[in-house]
C-alpha cells in the first residue's frame, strides 16, 4: 500500500474549522483535493501530519496563525491625520483603499475622532487558526507531467485547489 511520501500524488478529502482572534468559530464547506506532496507547496502543519499516512488514515491538524494569515500586530495600529483621507470613504469598520501615487493604500477604519483616523494595517483575518480533518483517499506514484508544480501546469478545472 503505498503511503504519503516524496513525489506520490495525494488525493485527499478536507473541512477546515476556523477559528478568528475574537472567537469567531466558522466551518468551511468539505472538499478533495490532489497535489503531489513535495512539489506542490502546501501549509507546513498539513504537510508533516500527512507524511507516511496510507489511504483510509485520518488525521486532524492545528495550523497556527503565522502559517495563514500572521498573528495580530498592534504595532500595525496607528494614529493618521484624517484629514489626509477622502472623508466619504471613512467609515468604522471598513476598508479604506484609495491610490495615491500609483500605491494603493489601504487599512481597516477601527475609529474615527475629530482629527485622527484609528487606521489597522494587519490583515483582516491576522490571528486566525484553523483545524483541518483530513481523509487520505487515495496515494500513488505521481507521473512525470504531475511533477511539474501546480504553478506550471495549465489548470482545467479550478477547482480542486488545495490548501
Amino acid at each position: 500500500m503505498e503511503r504519503v511520501k516524496e513525489c506520490a500524488m495525494v488525493t485527499m478529502e478536507y473541512n477546515i474549522r476556523t477559528r478568528s482572534p475574537n472567537g469567531e468559530e466558522s466551518t468551511l464547506p468539505g472538499q478533495t483535493c490532489s497535489f503531489v506532496y513535495g512539489v506542490d507547496v502546501q501549509l507546513p502543519s498539513v504537510e508533516s501530519a500527512i507524511q507516511s499516512l496510507a489511504p483510509g488514515d485520518r488525521v486532524t491538524v492545528y495550523v497556527p496563525p503565522e502559517e495563514l494569515y500572521g498573528h495580530f500586530d498592534e504595532s500595525l495600529v496607528r494614529e493618521l491625520p484624517r484629514g489626509d483621507y477622502k472623508e466619504a470613504r471613512l467609515k468604522e469598520g471598513r476598508m479604506y483603499r484609495e491610490m495615491k501615487k500609483k500605491c494603493l493604500v489601504q487599512f481597516m477604519v477601527r475609529e474615527l475622532r475629530d482629527e485622527v483616523v484609528v487606521a489597522d494595517f494587519n490583515d483582516p483575518r491576522a490571528g486566525t487558526a484553523a483545524e483541518f480533518d483530513i481523509l487520505i483517499k487515495e496515494v500513488r506514484e505521481a507521473t512525470k507531467s504531475e511533477m511539474l508544480p501546480s504553478c506550471a501546469r495549465i489548470p482545467s478545472d479550478l477547482s480542486g485547489q488545495c490548501c
